[in-house]
This record gives C-alpha cells, sequence and structure tokens, in this order.
C-alpha cells in the first residue's frame, strides 16, 4: 500500500515550485520592463559611464532551434500523460479508500505540467541570447528537476518497492516521465545563454555571464582557463585571460562605489555596494550550515541498520532501505558540495576582488586630492615633527601600505566573514544531532566546549597582540631596509656595508623574537584544535557510558566521532574570525581616515584667465595652524606675503638656502595650506571622471590653439621623472608634434646628449631617471614643462643643477626663447644677476617673509638689488662661465645632434630595455630549491625526529578509531563462554599482555585481578571494564594531541633558524652587489624580496610545508586503512586517487601560474602608485590627475583578473572533487550494504569514518601542495637575487698600510672604463697624475665621463685596462672595504635617513657632539658668531632646527630643503677626515653666499688633502691648482687655470671668452695663481 503522506509529499513539491515561480516570475517581468524603459531613457538623455558589454563574438558559433523543439513537445507528451494519469485516478476514484489523496496528487502534478507548458510555448518567442529568454530557460529548469524528483519516487513507490513483478509495459508508463523528465532537466540545463561577450577593447570576456545553468554550479566555464594555463605553463601571460564581467572592472567600481561617497563611514558603502552577494552568501551560509551534517546522518542510518540486522531486527525491504540511504548518501554530498561551491565562490570569487578593487580605486583617487605631506616637506619644514602623530600617513610607505596590506586584509576578511553565521548555526544543528544520538551526555561535551572558549579567546589576543608587535618589528625592518635601498650609493661610498648589515640584523633579530613568540602561540593553537573536539568527545562518552550507563554500539560512536569533527572547524573557527575580524576594523579605521584627510582646495570655476597670479596678505605654511597656537610652535611658514606676479613676463624668486621658496610656489599651486590672506593662481580642477566627457586632444592641434591660458606647469626642484623614455617624459601624453618637440629639446639643450644616448630619446631612464645625470634630470623635467600647453609655468631651482654655460643657454634660448615667449614664468633661483635683466619683478625672501618685491628698476633705485647682488659677491659674476668645449665644437654637436634625435625616432630597431619586465618561473620549484631550504632548517637527524613525529601522530590518530571500534565491539553479547573467550583474546593481541595488565588493574580499581576465564558471568565485556576502555581511549588520544602539537613545535624550531641564515646571506648578496645591479633593479623589486618574500618564509611556508606533509601522509594511510577494513574497495579507491590525481595536477599547474601572474601584476599598481604619490604635486600642476587614473585602472584591472581566476580554479577543482567524493561515498556505502552479512558493524563504521573524510583530505593535499608550492616561490624568487654576481671582495690578501693614504698622490694610467663587456668604453684610456695635496678641479660637458671617473676611484666600475695608483698602492689590488672605508667622496645627490641629526652625522656612534656641533659650523648651518648652542635667533618667524641634534629627519630628508641636505653631507665627509676627497658638485643647490663660504671652509679643512672636485660653478674651480677637461671620455686639457685661461688655443679660453665674463675670471685666476707664484 502506497505511503500517502510522502506521495501526497513528493507530489506537492511541484505545486509548490509552480506557485513561487508564477509569483518570481511577474516580480521579474515587471523589473526587466522598468530596465528596459530606464535604459531607453538614459539613451536618450546623457551616456551612462557604466560600460557594459554589448558586442558578442559571432565567430563562435550559437543557435537556438534544438532547445526550444525538444522541451515543447516533451513537455506537452508529459502533460498529456499527467491529464491521463489524472483522468484515470478521477474515473476509479469510488473503487479506492484514499482515492481523493490521489487525485489531489495527480492535480498537481498535471497543474504542474500545463503551467510548464505555457512556459516552453511562451519560450518560442523569446530565443536565446534573449535576456527574458534566459529567465524563462532558468524557470523552466527548475520545475522539471522538481518533477523529476516526484517522477522518481513514483516510480521507485510503485515498481521497486509495490510490484517489483510489475509487467514491462506497465514499468513503461511510470518510468517515461522519468526519462524524459531527465531529457528536459538535461536540455535547459546545459544550455548556454549566447555566445561569448567581447569588452570595448575587443577582447572576449569570461563565460560566466554565458554559461549554462550546470556549467554555473560546476564552474565549467573555468574549464578552458585551466587547460589554456596548464598547456601555456611560462609562456602563459595576461593576454591569455578571458577579461572580467563589467561588475569586475575599475571603471565601473569607480563610479558605482564612487555614487556612495557622502552616505555614510566606509563600512556601510562596502555593504551597500555590494548588498545583493552578501545577502547570496548569508543564505547559502544558513543552508550549508545544516547540510554538513548529512553524510553522518546517512552513515548513522547504514550502520543502524547493520547493527539491527546483526541483532535479528526484521526489516520488510533492508535492501531496497539500504539502498535509500546509500543513494541519500550520494546525493546529499553533491548538494552540499553544490551549496558549499556557491557559498565560497560568491565570497572569494566575487565579494573579494570587488572589494579590493572598491578600496584600492578610493584610496588612489583619494591620493591625487589628498594634501600632499611628504611633498610639502622637500623644503622649509624646520619642526622636525611628525605629521599626524598617531598612525601617520604622511610618508609614501604608510600611504602604500594601505594599498598593500590594510586593503587585502579588508577583502580577505570579506572572504571569511560568512563564518560569524555559519559556525554558530553548525553549532546548533550539530548539538541537536548529538542530542538525538547521546542525549544529555552532549551538553556536557558543550560545557567542557565553553571552558576551553576563554581559553581560546585569551589564546587569540595573544595571538593578536604578538602578531601586532611582530608587524610594527616587520614595518621597522622593512622601513629600515627601503632606506638603505634608497641610500645604497651613499652606504657604499662611505664602506658602510658591514656595519648597516650588522644594524639591520639586529632588527631582523628582534623581528625573529616576536616571530619565535608567534610560533610558540601556533603551537598552543594547535593543541586547542587538536585537543577541544577530543576533550569534548571523551566528555561526552564518559558520561553516556559511565554516568548514564548507556552502551556506546558503532553507530553512536562513529557517528558522534564524525560529527565532532565537523564540529573542529566550527568551533576553531570562530575565535579565529574574531581576529580577523578586529584586523579588518583596524585596517577599515586606517583607511578611512586616510579618506578623511585634508584635500587641496578645489580650484573655483569662475576663475578669470585674465586675472594676476600672486599673493594678498597671505601666511602659508605646510600644516594649518590653530588659533592659541604661536607661529614658532607649530610649523615652518611665510607671513604676511603681498606679491603679483605680471602675466606673460618672467618673476623672480630667490632667498638663501632653506627661507622657504619652495613653500611660496606650492602656495601658488594650491600644495600649500593658505593660514591667512589670500592667493590667486589658475590650475585645472581635479578630474572627477577617468575619461574626458570632451573630445579627446587630437593630434592635428594648431599652433596657434596650443598654449591654454588656465594651463599649469610645474618643474619641481628634485625633479620628478616617470620610468618611462625620455620622450615620452617630455611630451607627457601629448600629441607628438615633430616641430615643437625638436625646438624644446634645443631649447633645454638636451639634443647632444641624446646624441650620445644609443637610443636617442627612446632611451629608458629607469627608476626616479637613475640613468641621467642631475643637470640631464632638470632639463627633462623643465622640457616637459616647456612642451606643455601651460600659460603658467612654475620652475623651481631648475638651473643649479647645470653648469654655467648651460645655465646661460636655458636662460637665453628657453626662458626668454619663443617657445617660453607670451607664458607667465615664475622661476626660484639663485642665479639672479643672469636672469635680472628679463625679469619683470623679484621676489626676496628673508626671515621669513617676503621682505622685498619689486621691478629691478625699483629695487636697484631704493639699493635693495645691490644688497641681494652683494650676498653673491664677485663669483655671480662668472656663473655665467663654462665648463663646456670651445664653441666651434658645441655648435658642431647642435647640428649634427637635432638629426640623431630624428634619426632615432624614425629607427625602427629594438631599444635596448634598461629595466628588465620582472622574469616569472615557470613549471613546478625546482627539486634543489627544496634541498636549499631543508639544508638550512636541520640536519639528516633533525628531519628523522621529525618524521618520526608526524608517523606517531597518524598513528595515534588511527589507534583512536580503531580502539573506538574495539570498545564498540566490547558490548557484543554472544551466547557461549567460547565466543567471549574469543572476543577477549582478540582483544589481548591488539594491545599487548603489558598493556591488557594494566587495563585489569584499572577495571578492578586495583582491589583484584581479572582473569579472562572470570568474565563469562557479566552482561558484556564493556560494561565490565568500562573504565579500562575509557583510560586507554584518553590516553591516545591525549597522546595524539601531544605528539601532534610537538611535530609544529620542532619544525618551527628548525624553520627559526633557516629565516634568520637565508635573510643574512640574501642580505649580504645584495650589499655586496654591484653598482650596475641596483640602477637597473627597481627599488620595489629588491625591496619585495625582502619584505612579501620574507613574510610568506617567515609566517607561510613552516606552516604550510607541515600541513602539506601531514595531509599527505593522512591521504596515504587513509587509503590503506579503508582497503584493509573493506578490501572489496580497493579497485575503486585506486580509481578514485588516479582521477583526483590527474584533476589535482591540472589545477596545480594553473594555480601556480595565476598565483605567479598575481604577484607579477601586483607590480605595476604599486610602482605606479608610489611613482604618482612621489610626483603628486607636479601631476596635479598639469591636471594630468585623469591620465593617471586611466592607467592605474588598467593596471588594477590586469591585477584582478588573475586573483580572480586563481580562486575560481579552486571552486573548479573542489567541485570535480565533490564529485569524486560522491562516487567514494556511494561506492564505500554500497559495497559496506552488499557485504552486510560478512563485514562487522564496529569495522564498518571504523573504515567509513575514514571514507567521509578520504575526498576532502585529497582536495586539502593538493590545496596544500599548491599553498607550499607557492611560498617556495618566495624562496625561489630570493635564491635568484642570492646567486647574482658580487662585487671584489671587501677584503682582499693585499692589505693597505695604517693611516693610508698618507700622502694623496694619485697616477692614472691608460684608464679604459666600460659600464657592461658589450657596451662601447666610457673612459678612452686616460692617463694623468695628481701631486699630494693637489686641488684639481674637473670639467666637461654632460657625457664626457667626470662621474665615470670619480667612480672608478671607487671601484664601482672596474678597469677594462689600466689603472689608478694611490700612493704607491694599485686600488685593483685592495679590497673594496679598505679602498672606500679610505677615501672621501660627497656625492652630488644628498642623502639623508630617517632618525635624528645625529643618527645621520654620526650612524655608529664615533664622534663627539661638539666635533658634529663644529662641522655644522664649518657648512654655516649654524652661524659661527654663537657663543652657545641655545642661544636666541633673533627677529627671524622660524628657529634655527640645526642647534638640536636630537631634531628628527623625515624619511629621505624631505623635512629639510635639497641644499639643507647638502650641506649636512658636507658636513658628515668633513667629520671624515682623508687624505683624498672627490667633491661631485656638492653644493648645486646652495645660495651663492653659502657657496662662497664653503669654499673658504674647504680650502682650510681639506688643506692637508688631495682634492678632485667636479663642479658646475667656475668660481668652485678657477681657483684651484689644475683644470682637467674631459670630452668624450678623453682628457683634452690638463693645466693651472691662468696657464689655460692665457691660451687662445685651449679650449678652456674659449668657454672662458663665450661666458662674457672673461675678465673677472682672469682677474680671479692671477688673483690665486700669481700670488702662489
Amino acid at each position: 500500500m502506497i505511503d500517502m503522506p510522502n506521495t501526497i509529499w513528493f507530489s506537492g513539491i511541484p505545486a509548490v515550485i509552480v506557485c513561487i515561480s508564477a509569483v518570481t516570475l511577474s516580480i521579474q517581468r515587471g523589473l526587466y520592463h522598468k530596465g528596459q524603459q530606464e535604459e531607453g531613457g538614459i539613451s536618450l538623455s546623457s551616456p551612462t559611464r557604466i560600460k557594459k558589454d554589448e558586442k558578442r563574438d559571432l565567430s563562435v558559433p550559437y543557435a537556438d532551434t534544438s532547445r526550444i523543439t525538444r522541451i515543447t513537445y516533451c513537455t506537452l507528451l508529459l502533460a498529456t500523460l499527467a491529464a491521463c494519469d489524472l483522468y484515470t485516478h478521477v474515473s476509479q476514484i469510488k473503487y479506492k479508500p484514499l482515492g481523493i489523496y490521489s487525485v489531489a496528487c495527480y492535480t498537481s502534478i498535471f497543474v504542474a505540467w500545463l503551467y510548464a507548458s505555457v512556459l516552453a510555448l511562451v519560450s518560442r518567442g523569446y530565443r536565446l541570447p534573449n535576456v527574458w529568454g534566459w529567465i524563462l530557460n532558468v524557470h523552466l529548469c527548475i520545475i522539471y528537476i522538481a518533477t523529476l524528483v516526484s517522477s522518481m519516487y513514483r516510480f521507485w513507490q510503485a515498481v521497486i518497492v509495490e510490484n517489483p513483478q510489475m509487467a514491462w509495459m506497465q514499468c513503461l508508463f511510470y518510468l517515461l516521465p522519468v526519462l524524459l523528465g531527465i531529457d528536459l532537466v538535461y536540455v535547459t540545463g546545459t544550455v548556454k545563454q549566447g555566445p561569448p561577450f567581447l569588452d570595448e577593447k575587443g577582447r572576449q570576456v569570461c563565460n560566466i555571464n554565458i554559461d549554462s545553468i550546470f556549467g554555473r554550479l560546476y564552474f565549467s566555464w573555468c574549464t578552458n582557463v585551466v587547460n589554456s594555463v596548464s598547456a601555456k605553463k611560462g609562456d602563459f601571460t595576461d593576454d591569455d585571460l578571458p577579461s572580467l564581467t563589467p561588475m569586475f572592472r575599475a571603471h565601473n567600481i569607480f563610479y558605482t562605489f564612487g555614487s556612495t561617497r557622502d552616505k555614510g563611514s566606509l563600512l556601510y558603502r562596502l555593504l551597500k555596494s555590494n548588498m545583493v552577494t552578501v545577502t547570496i552568501q548569508v543564505v547559502l551560509a544558513c543552508v550549508s550550515s545544516g547540510l554538513y551534517y548529512a553524510p553522518a546522518f546517512f552513515m548513522n542510518r547504514l550502520l543502524q541498520l547493520l547493527q539491527d540486522l546483526s541483532n535479528g531486527v526484521h526489516y520488510e525491504h533492508p535492501v531496497k532501505y539500504g539502498s535509500m540511504i546509500v543513494f541519500g548518501m550520494g546525493t546529499t554530498v553533491i548538494i552540499l558540495g553544490t551549496v558549499v561551491g556557491q557559498l565560497w565562490f560568491y565570497a572569494s570569487c566575487v565579494l573579494q576582488p570587488r572589494v579590493r578593487t572598491m578600496l584600492n580605486v578610493e584610496v588612489y583617487r583619494k591620493s591625487l586630492r589628498r594634501r600632499d605631506l611628504s611633498v610639502s616637506t622637500t623644503e622649509g619644514n624646520q619642526d622636525g615633527e611628525k605629521e599626524d602623530e598617531e598612525g601617520s600617513t604622511s610618508s609614501s610607505g604608510a600611504v602604500v601600505n594601505l594599498m598593500g596590506t590594510d586593503a587585502s586584509r579588508i577583502s580577505d576578511f570579506s572572504a571569511l566573514w560568512s563564518a560569524c553565521i555559519s559556525a554558530p548555526l553548525e553549532l546548533i544543528t550539530g548539538f541537536y544531532f548529538l542530542y538525538q544520538l547521546i542525549g544529555v551526555a552532549c551538553f556536557f561535551g558543550l560545557l567542557v566546549m565553553i571552558i576551553i572558549l576563554p581559553i581560546n579567546h585569551f589564546n587569540a589576543k595573544i595571538f593578536a597582540r604578538t602578531q601586532d608587535r611582530l608587524m610594527e618589528a616587520r614595518d621597522k625592518r622593512v622601513s629600515l631596509m627601503n632606506e638603505v635601498l634608497q641610500g645604497i650609493r651613499q652606504i657604499k661610498f662611505f664602506a658602510w656595508e658591514s656595519k648597516w648589515e650588522e644594524r639591520i640584523m639586529k632588527a631582523r633579530n628582534v623581528e625573529l623574537h616576536q616571530l619565535s613568540i608567534t610560533y610558540i602561540n601556533g603551537v598552543f593553537f594547535s593543541l586547542v584544535w587538536q585537543g577541544a573536539p577530543i576533550l569534548v568527545t571523551l566528555a561526552s562518552f564518559y558520561v553516556f557510558t559511565k554516568v548514564q550507563g548507556n552502551e556506546l554500539n558503532a553507530p553512536i560512536a562513529f557517528t558522534v566521532i564524525s560529527i565532532f569533527n565537523e564540529l573542529r572547524y566550527a568551533l576553531n573557527v570562530i575565535p579565529e574570525t574574531v581576529i580577523d575580524a578586529v584586523q579588518a576594523y583596524s585596517s577599515l579605521k586606517r583607511i578611512q581616515k586616510f579618506l578623511d584627510e585634508d584635500e587641496i582646495e578645489a580650484v573655483s570655476e569662475g576663475y578669470n584667465s585674465q586675472a594676476e597670479i600672486g599673493f594678498s596678505k597671505a601666511t602659508i605654511g605646510w600644516k594649518k595652524v590653530s588659533k592659541d597656537q604661536t607661529d614658532e610652535e607649530t610649523t615652518f611658514i611665510l607671513k604676511d606675503i603681498e606679491a603679483t606676479f605680471p602675466r606673460e613676463e618672467l618673476s623672480l624668486i630667490s632667498g638663501a638656502t632653506g627661507s622657504g621658496k619652495t613653500l611660496m610656489l606650492l602656495g601658488l599651486l594650491g600644495e600649500a595650506v593658505l593660514i591667512d590672506g589670500e592667493v590667486s593662481c589658475p590650475r585645472i580642477p581635479l578630474a572627477e571622471t577617468i575619461y574626458s566627457e570632451f573630445e579627446q586632444t587630437s593630434d592635428d592641434i594648431k599652433m596657434e590653439d596650443w598654449i591654454l591660458d588656465r594651463s599649469l606647469a610645474y618643474v619641481s626642484q628634485t625633479p620628478w621623472l616617470q620610468n618611462a623614455s625620455i620622450r615620452n617624459n617630455i611630451i607627457f601624453s601629448l600629441p607628438y608634434i615633430e616641430s615643437r618637440y625638436q625646438d624644446t629639446l634645443t631649447a633645454c639643450a638636451l639634443d647632444k646628449d641624446l646624441s650620445i644616448f644609443e637610443d636617442g630619446d627612446r632611451t629608458e631612464i629607469g627608476e626616479k631617471g637613475i640613468t641621467l645625470s642631475g643637470g640631464q634630470k632638470a632639463r627633462v623635467a623643465l622640457a616637459r614643462a616647456v612642451y606643455s600647453r601651460a600659460k603658467n609655468v612654475l620652475m623651481d631651482d631648475v638651473l643649479s643643477a647645470v653648469d654655467s654655460h648651460t645655465a646661460k643657454h636655458l636662460y637665453e634660448e628657453c626662458l626668454m626663447g619663443p617657445l617660453m615667449k607670451n607664458r607667465t614664468r615664475i622661476l626660484v633661483t639663485h642665479h639672479i644677476k643672469l636672469c635680472i635683466k628679463g625679469c619683470s619683478i623679484l621676489v626676496h625672501i628673508d626671515g621669513g617673509r617676503a621682505g622685498v618685491v619689486g621691478s629691478p628698476a625699483d629695487l636697484r633705485q631704493s639699493g635693495e638689488l645691490q644688497k641681494i647682488i652683494e650676498e653673491d659677491n664677485e663669483f655671480e659674476i662668472e656663473q655665467d662661465a663654462a665648463e663646456e668645449e670651445a664653441i666651434d665644437l658645441d655648435t658642431s654637436a647642435k647640428s649634427s645632434s637635432a638629426n640623431t634625435v630624428a634619426e632615432v625616432k624614425d629607427d625602427k630597431k629594438d631599444v635596448r630595455v634598461l629595466i628588465e619586465d620582472e622574469t616569472r618561473a615557470s613549471g613546478s620549484v625546482k627539486f634543489r630549491l627544496y634541498k636549499i631550504y631543508f639544508t638550512m632548517v636541520g640536519s639528516k637527524v633533525f628531519w628523522f625526529i621529525l618524521s618520526t613525529l608526524v608517523v606517531g601522530a597518524r598513528l595515534f590518530e588511527i589507534g583512536e578509531s580503531w580502539w573506538v571500534k574495539i570498545w564498540a565491539q566490547s558490548y557484543e553479547r554472544y551466547s557461549n563462554e567460547d565466543g567471549l573467550k574469543s572476543t577477549m583474546s582478540v582483544l589481548a593481541s591488539d594491545i599487548g599482555a603489558r598493556t591488557y595488565f594494566i587495563g585489569q588493574m584499572t577495571a578492578a580499581s586495583g582491589s583484584q585481578t581479572l582473569d579472562v576465564n572470570d568474565v563469562h558471568t557479566t552482561p558484556s565485556d564493556g560494561v565490565t571494564h568500562l573504565n579500562y576502555y575509557l583510560v586507554i581511549y584518553c590516553l591516545i588520544t591525549c597522546s595524539n594531541v601531544v605528539v601532534g602539537s610537538l611535530r609544529y613545535a620542532f619544525l618551527y624550531w628548525g624553520a627559526l633558524r633557516a629565516n634568520r641564515q637565508l635573510y643574512a646571506e640574501l642580505l649580504h648578496r645584495v650589499f655586496r652587489a654591484p653598482l650596475r645591479f641596483f640602477d637597473t633593479t627597481p627599488m620595489g623589486r629588491i625591496l619585495n624580496r625582502f619584505s612579501k618574500d620574507f613574510e610568506s618564509v617567515d609566517s607561510k611556508i613552516p606552516t604550510d610545508l607541515m600541513a602539506f606533509i601531514i595531509q599527505w601522509f593522512m591521504i596515504l594511510t587513509t587509503a590503506i586503512t579503508v582497503c584493509t577494513v573493506i578490501p572489496a574497495f580497493f579497485i575503486p579507491m585506486i580509481i578514485i586517487v588516479i582521477i583526483n590525481i590527474v584533476v589535482g595536477m591540472d589545477f596545480v599547474s594553473s594555480s601556480r601560474e595565476l598565483k605567479r601572474l598575481d604577484s607579477v601584476t601586483r607590480s605595476p599598481v604599486f610602482s605606479n602608485f608610489t611613482e604618482t604619490i612621489s610626483g603628486i604635486a607636479t601631476i596635479r600642476a598639469f591636471g594630468a590627475s585623469q591620465q593617471f587614473l586611466q592607467v592605474m585602472m588598467d593596471n588594477i584591472d590586469a591585477n584582478v583578473r588573475p586573483f580572480f581566476y586563481s580562486w575560481t580554479v579552486n571552486r573548479w577543482v573542489s567541485m570535480r572533487y565533490t564529485m569524486t567524493s560522491a562516487i567514494v561515498n556511494f561506492s564505500a556505502c554500497a559495497i559496506t550494504l552488499y557485504n552486510k552479512d560478512r563485514i562487522d558493524v564496529a569495522l564498518a563504521g571504523f573504515g567509513l569514518s575514514f571514507v567521509l573524510m578520504f575526498t576532502d583530505n585529497m582536495f586539502w593535499g593538493i590545496r596544500q601542495y599548491t599553498g607550499l608550492e607557492m611560498g617556495f616561490n618566495a624562496i625561489e624568487r630570493i635564491v635568484e637575487f642570492m646567486e647574482m654576481d658580487e662585487e671584489a671582495p671587501a677584503i682582499s690578501s693585499i692589505r693597505p698600510p695604517p693611516q693610508w693614504p698618507t700622502q694623496g698622490q694619485i697616477k692614472v694610467k691608460d684608464l679604459e672604463v666600460r659600464y657592461a663587456a658589450e657596451l662601447d668604453p666610457v673612459l678612452k684610456g686616460i692617463s694623468f697624475s695628481v701631486k699630494p695635496q693637489e686641488k684639481i678641479g674637473v670639467v666637461g660637458r654632460t657625457g664626457s665621463g667626470k662621474s665615470t671617473l670619480a667612480l672608478s676611484f671607487f671601484r664601482f666600475v672596474e678597469a677594462s685596462q689600466g689603472s689608478i695608483v694611490i700612493d704607491n698602492i694599485d686600488i685593483k689590488d685592495l679590497g673594496t672595504e679598505d679602498l672606500r672605508s679610505n677615501l672621501t667622496i660627497i656625492p652630488q645627490d644628498p642623502t639623508l635617513f630617517s632618525g635624528s641629526l645625529r643618527s645621520n652625522m654620526d650612524p655608529f656612534d664615533q664622534f663627539q657632539d661638539e666635533d658634529i656641533f663644529a662641522a655644522l659650523r664649518r657648512v654655516h648651518l649654524i652661524p659661527s658668531t654663537d657663543a652657545s648652542i641655545n642661544s636666541a635667533q633673533g627677529e627671524e618667524v622660524n628657529a634655527n632646527v640645526f642647534k638640536d641634534l636630537d631634531t628628527a629627519v623625515n624619511e629621505g630628508g624631505k623635512n629639510f630643503s635639497q641644499g639643507q641636505r647638502q650641506l649636512l653631507c658636507l658636513a658628515r665627509a668633513l667629520l671624515k677626515s682623508s687624505r683624498i676627497v672627490l667633491m661631485d658638485e656638492a653644493t648645486a643647490s646652495v645660495d651663492f653666499e653659502t657657496d662662497k663660504a664653503i669654499q673658504k671652509t674647504i680650502a682650510t679643512e681639506f688643506s692637508d688633502s688631495t682634492i678632485l672636485c667636479i663642479a658646475h660653478r667656475l668660481h668652485t674651480v678657477i681657483e684651484y691648482d689644475r683644470i682637467l677637461l674631459l670630452d668624450h671620455g678623453e682628457v683634452l686639457e690638463f693645466d693651472n687655470p691662468l696657464t689655460l685661461i692665457s691660451n687662445p688655443e685651449s679650449s678652456f679660453y674659449k668657454m672662458c671668452r663665450n661666458s662674457g665674463e672673461f675678465d673677472s675670471l682672469l682677474e680671479l685666476a692671477k688673483l690665486k695663481h700669481l700670488v702662489d707664484a
């Protein structure tokens, strides 16, 4: 007889689904029409900024004819059959006692098929790829699945259960709906939505948008990506990945997330923007939390069935009932896998990348608007205070950290947060299930759990605190490393490598100390992770058996263990999620704080282009001043400025070093803070959109329309250049106009420089323009402003970095030339005499005020001009003098160089790449790398002990389940004594005599010894020896926990040793790397090894390695155990393992390459970001924020693609493993059921408990292997740097005598130097000699080899021929440390390290404070007249900070001006007294008065030293003993300045004559050299 309630239930499913479908469809129809109308409205009014994909790839064939035909005919046929069914049951209603129920069931089925028929017919009018057609297809598929379930149940009930002997023709009536139903589900479930989409660039879009229902559920759309990546491996690039759908693209997210701006906190905005995804996550989390226990439920039912059958309980259809259980097991595994797969897809593949993109976009947008504190401390910020004490984001590193660390942390948590919902629900469901099994005993387990929670919480708090300390220590070390890399030249020049190595290793040891605490914490976590569920199980079993007196049979024992294994995740994930939540919230607050920071003032739209530029009673500073503070207490300021700069004229700003000239320019740009008064200056408003809504700049602009009135250009004192070619830096995304470009090169004196470069203007200049000299960088930055369309050009000290002849050329041909004519030019300069003739107004800053403002004529009349010029005294006159070759050389070069640039432009040969793209390893990580790491971790003995611990822990795990099996068997009752004896003898053989004896003693509570022969009188052995079973179980479980934790502790101990050694070796190798390595490798790439890669080595590799070893040993032992217990399962197990490995290898290969691509594509995001931060003032001034936004959006998209696919590949493999898991579980249960008469229940439970976990273990095994490979990718990258070329050894066999060099005699003979073996020589066999204590001036044009000569003395470039002999020792025989520590260089680029003035002047505490103050006085940073260090400074607005050696020095010394930094470096060199001193344009950025004073200081302080001075200003070298004139790597002239200037044939004479200041130069030379004579 039919079970009516079940029949009604199964028949009612389609009816319920139909009702829901009808309601949903009506809502969707309304929304669809509304969307169509809105779309139509938008297209008529204004173009939407959101870009959707409309175009399809028509090369992919697609037709929707067969689907429509099949579903129409099949649905109508099944509707007809349902009608016949209904008619039959209605006509027989009076003959059946419960006929009314049958009629109700068949009516609901008929209504469902009738509704499906209507939808099928309507679908004919909406063929795919129509959107509405797809919605109908989804509804039909769901209805077909519901009716199929109903049909299958009816077939099962009628044919299999009630009437197995039914005739074939009668069976067909029940079978046909099943077969046709399967076909309908297949057709609607596998049809794709249409051909693939193409994005706006014609790239194929990810197929998720067009895949079928089953394709989306089982990630079939990802298969092509997996196959493509696996096949191409190392040749695989970003271009091979399909574009992501519009919802993931940075361009769209910029607008969608931007629309929520100012509508709440960052958290609220993230939730609002992702509400649909978050809702789906919540629903799936709730569903999955209940489904997790379904496999355990079906295992319990199966074991109970076997138990009942063994106990003689009668079942009417045991096999059919068992088959239902087996089928239910397989089905629920598939459903659970699908739900969990979708949950993690929405978490890690949808929400995570979207949140990451949102935060990156928002942080970048803010950085384009935020008042920049690092640029604005370039000059004059003399307060030395750190901006924003709490969580300062003023340093560029801190801002980059927001995008790198904080955004990643928040996006990572967005993938995990659903555990907050699923874990508590899982606990509730699990305990409900446990209550059904063991009753009140489960609450004692819960009680233990509640006791453990505070321990877990306490551990979590300690972990969080330790993690914070670790991050702090890591940040300090990375910051230190960053500074070292920034100042690597300075460190190498001073031979400080070993001392800095010690200093960094100290910071590393502090970090490793914190890491060791983290490791100890990790061991405790492992203890709790493993111990909690075991203790809970133990407590529950104890109460269930000992207190309540129940028998622990196999169905209960193994189900409880399975449930507790599932609860382990839920129990432990809660504290982990809380920690992650706290960290994510902390990061969220940091980003929120950054987003709330001050922005530069918005530009007023109604600006009049004819208005003047200037200040009206303005007070400007670096930060806002509160009313109750005095100016001196707060920050450096310029007070009460009243100045107007005339339009279309040249204006000058002058003042002493550190007086605040840069601050005045930044005040005009809106970068500085306006404290009081008004500032007027035209600026381009900041972009609100990514692309201009007007036409893009066309390539054929008329020259008369080129200049834009409102446009602005800015040349900063420290030139900001992009890592691109010279040409791209100059045109700066403007159209290339040949004539204007060539005129710009000539005006900026760049044409000759380009003729020297092999690739001309296509030469890559590297990071921060590393391949260019200081003068070339300044001129390229100036050329960018000259070429630009700006009407107003602001220039900060562009003449200081160039030699005096070039300065004159720039003034005449550029500043006053045709390209700059009719443009408003404001120039900060020390070259007042040179520029005064063409300027219309001069502003002189002194003592924090613009004390002198007026036209040259007015100032001359008042006598102020004379005072300003007198500061420069005589040598202002000869700053026009040149260190160039003669006029004829120069003019001949000009004509040829212009041709060279033109030739290079047309020449299509490959341009030499300075900075190669970062290499990406391909294939699996080489065994050699594993060996290097394993050797560092420990010896063979170490690995033997570790292996023993791993094997021991796993044996205890298996032993635990095996003991439960024995315990469950002990309750079996035997009819005679022999049976009982046999049980006990098996037991004795299992545990050994000695252990059994302990058990006997325990069982008898120490009062008597039990004999096997005495126990036959007890009801069962399990009751009699309960204590014994409990004690052994307790011992096994506790041993398991202890050994399990020990294996982690032991590996961590070895890992700490490896981490220290690996870091020390890499650090040493990088310090010993040649200088060219730092020129050709971006700083970020090197820093990545020391930061991100070592974070993997420290935090990831040890844990991943142990997890990998444990997981694979578990897989191996599980396979052996299951095949031993259920021998029939051997062949299916082998097949499943092979399938899993084949699928797993595809996953490993593709996942590995995608992760590598993710790492490589991350670099451009950070490079672009750091480049933007360092040049933000220039970018904003040029109005280029929009183009930088476009580049960043493309970079973010390129990085999100591999990130997205690496997570979807995880989901792809997990779904395939879900299918194999279903097969494994189905097969194991089926085999167990088939052998029901031959297999013991406890043994079956033992085997099945392992089978349930097997595929999961396989999945995690593959995942752990991939994780380990990715971790070792960091080792791979580190070892790559550890194996690079080194410099010559630091110490050689020949050591110089003490105090060497004692005289300072130099002999250079036939010196030939080339930067690489394949390149032409830079110095071509030069020879000269220098007497002791002689002062030599080295002059020559850019590219003549001056700096190369200086580098040769320090062996930064090795001589390919010839020699340099100092005091009779050839320097090539000395170690580099011996050589460099005994010479002194004052380099052109001043490098300071963050810390204090004292730590910069004397990094290794070698001098007294008095010595340091003396050095500061000598370079005139402290007035020498001061009687006391602490004396007052008079009436100045800003105090002198150099009087306090504890004055803070910001990152890169940016809180001092360029000139002040040069003076500090000079003072540092004065402390290190040396017989040979090289000066490389050491005073280029200081004012002339200070320069003159410094030259006097050098003359007296270094009177006993030999000096080689490379200088731009001829006054510096005209009074030297001899002049060395270089040209194209050869010595052109080498003689006394007087001799050279007196010889009309000499090139030096022609230079001086060309300067227009010949007489004064001649007079200075005579004064010096005739007096000496």
